[in-house]
């Protein structure tokens, strides 16, 4: 760890030993004298503390007596981190050799540029989409509807831009540019907070994450407010991360899926009008009802445990959208 760093890195756990493990050996790998590793633990119960304590002696170490949040854990390093560029890192990424010299050469080159990410890989190789346009009526259908699931595959979605971007419109585009970058960098309006490393003068001027939001949609959030202070966004092409999409989650997606909804309309709530919040609502509304009611039909025929969880976790959406 270096005392004068051009890089800190800051990863949230929680219950993600393993996962953690990795991602931490992977950065160790790297060699460079300019880096900087922060851990937030979550208050995990599975030993994530002690392992980064016993195997990892110069990553500092924030252990949490209660499940903060994504967004305040990463303040608390945010605030303590010394270098001039911040990597916002999930624990279940394995960072390949470049990556991230890659990623601080670029802000190094690009003055106006307030954050940027590297592409992200499922564990398959296949290209996992980590910039898109905020979450208006548009993208919410693209999603809630299934069609987002329809064009999995590197190949399907670089026909798509290329082929058809002209007709699918600038939400679902901004979707699928990645697919077509090629080796220049792309302009974008949003990154995954899977993988962002932000410019300190950025910070600085925009201040911390909005701690309102518990998990999910805050790393959006700050794009916006980034972007609204006259700072630029780039995807780049160059350095490779692996992304275990969900897996920092601690393995319990479901019982983060009304988190996840709340920050969606917070976030609606913050940034568009009254009448797009109350919009989306009804839209994950009926959706979620949908949903519910597939799950009865299919519980009564099936008697299968996983439709009474879905119908519990479905039932807890409902009355959020109904608050």
């Amino acid at each position: 760890m270096s005392p004068n760093p051009r890089v800190s890195i800051v990863i949230v756990n929680f219950c993600t030993r393993r996962l953690l493990r990795d991602c931490l050996a992977c950065v160790r790998d790297e060699g460079s004298s300019g880096l900087e590793v922060i851990v937030v633990d979550n208050h995990s119960v599975d030993g994530s503390g002690e392992m980064v304590r016993t195997e990892f002696p110069g990553v500092q170490l924030i252990e949490n007596t209660e499940n903060l949040g994504f967004a305040k854990a990463n303040n608390q390093a945010i605030r303590r981190a010394k270098g001039g560029y911040v990597l916002l890192l999930n624990s279940d990424t394995v960072v390949r050799p470049g990556a991230l010299r890659a990623m601080a050469d670029f802000l190094d080159a690009r003055p106006e540029a307030g954050g940027v990410t590297c592409r992200l890989l499922n564990p398959d190789g296949s290209l996992q989409a980590c910039v898109s346009r905020r979450p208006g009526p548009v993208m919410l259908l693209f999603r809630l509807s299934g069609l987002s699931r329809l064009v999995r595959g590197d190949r399907v979605r670089r026909a798509l831009r290329r082929y058809l971007g002209w007709l699918l419109g600038s939400t679902v585009r901004s979707y699928l540019d990645p697919y077509i970058a090629g080796e220049f960098p792309v302009e974008v309006e949003n990154i995954s907070g899977a993988c962002l490393m932000l410019r300190r003068e950025a910070i600085d001027q925009v201040g911390l994450l909005e701690e309102s939001f518990f998990m999910y949609f805050e790393d959006m959030d700050y794009c916006l407010r980034l972007r609204r202070a006259g700072w630029k966004l780039y995807y780049l092409p160059q350095g490779e991360i692996v992304h275990f999409v969900g897996a920092s989650s601690g393995g319990r997606m479901r019982n983060f899926s009304v988190h996840s909804y709340r920050s969606l309309f917070t976030m609606c709530r913050r940034h568009f009008p009254p009448r797009t919040l109350a919009f989306v609502r009804l839209l994950v509304l009926l959706s979620s009802s949908l949903r519910w009611l597939w799950n009865l039909i299919a519980g009564s025929v099936t008697s299968s445990p996983a439709c009474r969880r879905n119908r519990e976790d479905l039932r807890n959406v409902i009355r959020l959208c109904l608050e």
